[in-house]
């Protein structure tokens, strides 16, 4: 997957008109316990941002000074180690938001966060958050809750490390990645979103060449199906015949 510097520039910011963004708002779990008045001193601040498939949308170690929810699509949140070393943090979709911890602590980007797909976001400058967090005390409880969730979701990780094999982690990874995105198939689900080994790897907080065997032993057990550089999770079944 190409990785792509965001061109502001090219995409730009595309402003709603009012009443649609207020309907977009009020569907949005974070938003949807606000009142009007908040939500409409809202709306006229937000600014709606589309990124392509490998695009960059945040950089770690940059300045932050917005927040995004997402509209559409889904983005890989992830972090470079000092060797250089990439770790998948989190896969994000409808109604989550990154990009906020850095407006709370006026500290630099944790982890950086690229487009899995095509993606709309609304996004939101710091000022305009700490403002109507001040005027909501739902969006304030809103937003508690979803930092709560991502800590919930880092102890799991943690224990799910400590706990399970390098297979059962990458079969609970793409069990996950077909929640999000997948299509039925003869014998099984096609997962569609297209990963590169490395990629998985990076998701599972393991080395590449452990998911190729990860994978190996999988296709052997007859749960997993490469087919065109799609994966395929099998219905159960005896195991499949291991074609080269």
């Amino acid at each position: 997957m190409n990785l792509q510097q965001t061109d502001h520039s090219r995409l730009g910011c595309v402003r709603d008109r009012p009443m649609d963004t207020l309907d977009t708002l009020r569907s949005l779990p974070l938003f949807e316990a606000m009142g009007d008045d908040s939500l409409q001193h809202l709306a006229g601040q937000l600014n709606r941002r589309r990124f392509e498939a490998g695009e960059m949308i945040v950089h770690q170690g940059d300045p932050g000074a917005t927040c995004h929810t997402i509209l559409k699509g889904r983005v890989r949140v992830f972090v470079i180690g000092e060797d250089g070393s990439e770790l998948s943090v989190r896969i994000l979709g409808w109604g989550e938001v990154f990009g906020e911890m850095a407006l709370f602590e006026d500290l630099p980007r944790s982890a950086s966060v690229e487009a899995l797909e095509e993606t709309y976001t609304l996004e939101l400058h710091r000022d305009v958050l700490i403002s109507c967090l001040r005027r909501s005390p739902n969006l304030a409880l809103g937003m508690l809750r979803a930092l709560s969730g991502r800590l919930r979701h880092a102890t799991q990780e943690a224990k799910e490390l400590a706990s399970l094999t390098v297979v059962e982690r990458l079969l609970r990874r793409l069990g996950q990645l077909a929640e999000w995105s997948s299509k039925p198939v003869p014998g099984g689900t096609r997962i569609m979103l297209p990963m590169t080994q490395q990629e998985l790897a990076s998701l599972v907080g393991t080395s590449r060449e452990s998911i190729n065997r990860a994978l190996v032993r999988l296709r052997q057990q007859g749960k997993v199906r490469m087919e065109n550089g799609w994966i395929d999770l099998l219905d159960e079944g005896p195991p499949a015949p291991d074609a080269d």
